[in-house]
């Protein structure tokens, strides 16, 4: 096993000891942004290959090589990975050569579970800014 899906699965078993005390808690007030998120994020293609890394936002950290720049963009979202505004100039070849981005986690008081197949991971990075440069 990898160094990297070694860190993956423990950052997984983390997450999955967290879960249950966070998905129980009460929502927040209204216009109360989120002070905490916690995610675990992976990025795999056809040939087994996987990279992955633990988020973690306020205070940004975890093994994310930008998680500062990742927690601002999940930030004007408000954890919503499907409207990310990516890089939407950016032009990328038509190669199929298919990732898979998948994120599990909190963002302050709910769950959320984010899986997309991209053509290639110029793709990927078009549609997802920073988020799974990994």
């Amino acid at each position: 096993m990898s160094t990297k899906s070694l860190a993956a699965a423990a950052a997984c078993a983390v997450l999955a000891a967290l879960l249950p005390s966070a998905t129980a808690a009460a929502e927040p007030p209204p216009g109360i942004a989120p002070v905490h998120a916690l995610f675990v994020l992976s990025v795999s293609d056809r040939q087994g290959n996987l990279d992955a890394a633990l988020l973690e936002c306020a205070p940004d950290g975890g093994t994310h090589p930008d998680a500062g720049g990742t927690c601002a963009a999940l930030s004007q979202v408000n954890g919503d990975f499907s409207r990310l505004p990516g890089n939407p100039g950016q032009l990328c070849t038509m190669e199929y050569a298919p990732v898979t981005a998948t994120a599990h986690g909190i963002w302050g008081y709910r769950f959320v579970q984010f899986r997309h197949t991209y053509g290639n991971r110029c793709q990927l990075e078009a549609a997802t800014g920073v988020v799974f440069k990994l």
